[in-house]
């Protein structure tokens, strides 16, 4: 084999092997914001929202989820397979999903909270749990129950009843 065809298939297999890397690595990376759009360390995570409890407050209910994702993503079909075991057991969650390949609409609502989340770019899957965006499958994983724990510890819910005047009261 020739110096030159070496190369070739040298190259073509590097080329081959990043692409692979990206697929397989890609839907695993992401990371942690807070609604001011800081980025969060992973490892301080708990720590940081027992300091600053507001982070998991919001406008949303304790334990309502916002997940947005993309019929066509392959990370965002890993979080789906992982939030099909995990919600069965956190009946607290309330599961708001928004698919964005057929909707200008829930595009719409992307861009929006996008925006309150200080965010100019945000790839799917990400979640937002109370003040704090999830990017990634592996974030949300790794901590969805975490700030769930935390965030019913911190403002704990009173019952449906009383979620229900509160909703009435609000409008």
């Amino acid at each position: 084999m020739s110096v030159k065809s070496f190369n070739r298939v040298g190259m073509r297999t590097i080329l081959l092997f990043s692409v692979l890397s990206l697929m397989i690595v890609s839907p695993s990376l992401g990371a942690i914001y807070a609604i001011n759009g800081t980025e969060i360390n992973s490892e301080r995570l708990s720590d940081l929202i027992r300091s600053d409890p507001s982070l998991t407050g919001g406008e949303l209910s304790p334990g309502t989820v916002v997940f947005f994702w993309n019929t066509h993503c392959g990370g965002c079909h890993m979080a789906w397979d992982f939030l099909h075991e995990f919600i069965p057991n956190h009946p607290e969650m309330k599961l708001l999903d928004y698919d964005l390949y057929n909707s200008t609409e829930n595009r719409t609502i992307f861009d929006q909270y996008k925006a309150t989340y200080n965010r100019d770019r945000l790839s799917v899957p990400s979640m937002m749990v109370g003040n704090i965006t999830l990017e990634g499958t592996q974030d949300i994983r790794n901590h969805l129950g975490e700030i769930l724990d935390l965030q019913q510890s911190i403002h704990p819910s009173h019952g449906w009843f009383t979620d229900l005047l509160k909703f009435f009261n609000d409008l």
